[in-house]
């Protein structure tokens, strides 16, 4: 089928029908399950993940426009659509879901990609550094963090992404972590990276560990890094230059992802959000709306 932002009626049926089928077919179901008399609301799960995810896909990133955008247009199709509060309280409570369901979608509709991968991570903010003082959103989890590419202080998430090279095409990403700001991003790597083998990793300064390198060459997977100069050493010599300048270019397209992602979801702005779980929920929705503009090309 081929989709296309042009026909939105045929967008949103097809949504809804691969977001249902996953809940029948897969263990979706379990992340949100209910232990109570309503564990079976007019307002299933799969319309509440639908109507969320539909108004991003046509250009409305921010929560409460799309859920007017559904008021104004497809009242019909959502009849049993809860106030504002309600479905905006469902959805931070099932973050894990989304999160599966992001892994469900690229197990099923992610094209084949060769073994070279790309490990970035980009902030997100809730608020500016100046306002950390007095900022209580998402506490304890939310922290102040220091964003080394745009060299500013920050308050809020830090997003590990690992992406897979696509020639002549933005990468797919192929799997994501939050953290914490303050969490530096070697650490990070170390706890979320050891189950990739058999691929080519690249990295930048930030992952320039020889034990790390050795860990992951134990599972079949070798972590390319920029070579950096030494404290009070010599400076780096041209081949050395010519292959930093190599690896920049092949890091490039992660680079390009991260500001067509947030161009198209605006996932690096938190500012609205109030609490951790809504700030799980708002990333896990971007990727799951980002992973399908790219491989359906919308």
């Amino acid at each position: 089928m081929q989709l296309a932002r042009s026909r939105p009626d045929e967008l949103l049926i097809w949504l809804y029908l691969v977001i249902e089928k996953c809940f029948a077919q897969t263990e979706l179901s379990l992340y949100t399950e209910r232990l109570s008399n309503n564990r079976l609301p007019y307002f299933t799960d799969a319309e509440l993940f639908t109507s969320a995810i539909f108004p991003m896909l046509m250009g409305y990133p921010i929560r409460k426009e799309g859920y007017r955008y559904l008021c104004r247009h497809y009242p019909s199709w959502f009849p049993a659509l809860p106030t504002y509060e309600v479905w905006n309280r469902r959805l931070n409570r099932d973050h894990e879901a989304l999160a599966y369901l992001f892994h469900l979608i690229l197990r099923h509709f992610a094209p084949r990609v060769s073994n070279e991968f790309i490990v970035d991570t980009f902030p997100v903010v809730v608020c500016q550094a100046q306002h950390s003082y007095r900022s209580m959103v998402g506490k304890p989890f939310v922290s102040k963090g220091f964003c080394a590419a745009k060299k500013k202080y920050y308050v809020g998430a830090k997003v590990e992404i690992v992406t897979a090279k696509r020639p002549g095409q933005l990468p797919i990403p192929f799997g994501y972590f939050i953290a914490t700001a303050k969490t530096h991003d070697l650490p990070l790597a170390q706890d979320t990276l050891t189950d990739l083998s058999g691929v080519v990793l690249y990295g930048d300064k930030a992952y320039i560990d020889q034990s790390f390198q050795v860990q992951l060459l134990d599972q079949y997977t070798e972590l390319v890094v920029p070579i950096k100069q030494r404290k009070n050493g010599p400076p780096v010599g041209l081949f050395d230059q010519a292959f930093n300048t190599l690896h920049a270019a092949t890091r490039q397209p992660v680079e390009c992802f991260v500001s067509w992602i947030n161009n198209k979801t605006d996932i690096q702005d938190a500012s609205r959000v109030r609490s951790v779980n809504g700030l799980f929920a708002s990333i896990a929705l971007k990727m799951i709306t980002a992973l399908i503009l790219l491989i359906f090309k919308l």
